[in-house]
């Protein structure tokens, strides 16, 4: 695969932690569309570096790989087993994402709730 390809890179780390391109965007903190965008072969717009590594990290795959196609897709175990996300779905990914993001006052109301006090 050639460096011109980290539009299939992408959606590979996307798919490698079984997210769809709606969550990897929440998760990531851009719009969908720009998700959409980056995993395009026709548009070619690829993510910002900040954006790429930020994508490594919640995908568990390699910044290297992802950025220029050199290298193992995933982290040897040490880094992997080290992940914030190493040991969560993507659905409990996407949760933590969206908690994190409320207001403090939201997030006590929904842990209340969910409590069910």
């Amino acid at each position: 695969m050639e460096a011109t390809d980290i539009y299939l890179r992408i959606k590979q780390a996307r798919e490698h932690l079984g997210l769809t391109q709606s969550s990897l965007a929440i998760l990531v903190g851009v719009k969908r569309s720009s998700a959409n965008q980056w995993e395009s072969s026709s548009l070619r717009k690829e993510p910002s570096t900040g954006n790429l590594i930020k994508i490594a990290e919640i995908t568990g795959v390699s910044f290297e790989w992802l950025a220029t196609g050199r290298g193992e897709m995933v982290w040897d175990g040490i880094k992997e087993s080290t992940s914030e996300y190493s040991l969560l779905t993507p659905r409990e990914i996407l949760l933590l994402k969206l908690f994190k993001n409320l207001p403090e006052r939201k997030q006590k109301a929904l842990i209340e709730f969910l409590s069910g006090n």
